[in-house]
């Protein structure tokens, strides 16, 4: 799931276009889209298809772009905007980034402050080889056949156990 910006063309850097946040002072917003067809028909509408382009990005990516449209003083966070309804008057929907920026962080210190509890353990046993001409050691999960090393079968000298959370692959077992 990726979110589409309009971006500059031929800029190393990522540059996204700001729109001016309704009449008057209130600030600017920061453009963003859920599909690249709509921000593929907001470049067309509004002649910018010579300057810029869609620019896929990821959900991570998304949240550094957005924090540093916030830290450059961009308030605002228009999303899916249709040009032809902007220029009717017709208001477009918003977000405020600050609030956004601060619920992810009350969400993410609610996972901080009761964290998931480690998974269930379970042992296992693992064969430890050894090769008598080389002096190589190999650990490999306990059932399986004896590994070649030197042109002949390793030595079994030892069995290890192991403790691995119960989801982790059960080959060998």
């Amino acid at each position: 799931m990726g979110i589409y910006v309009i971006a500059k063309k031929n800029v190393a850097d990522l540059h996204t276009e700001v729109l001016h946040a309704g009449k008057g002072d209130h600030g600017e917003a920061a453009i963003a889209f859920t599909s690249a067809g709509k921000a593929r028909n907001y470049i067309a509408a509004s002649g910018w298809s010579d300057v810029n382009t869609v620019a896929e990005l990821a959900p991570v990516d998304f949240l550094q772009w957005l924090n540093t449209n916030y830290h450059s003083g961009v308030q605002f966070l228009a999303v899916n905007p249709v040009r032809d309804e902007q220029e009717q008057g017709i208001a477009q929907p918003v977000l405020n980034i600050k609030e956004e920026l601060s619920e992810l962080a009350a969400h993410l210190q609610s996972k901080l402050d009761e964290p998931a509890a480690p998974p269930p353990m379970e042992t296992r046993e693992i064969d430890v080889f050894h090769c008598g001409t080389c002096g190589a050691v190999m650990r490999q999960p306990a059932g399986q056949s004896p590994p070649l090393c030197c042109d002949h079968e390793m030595h079994k000298p030892a069995v290890d156990r192991v403790q691995v959370p119960t989801h982790a692959n059960t080959a060998g077992k």
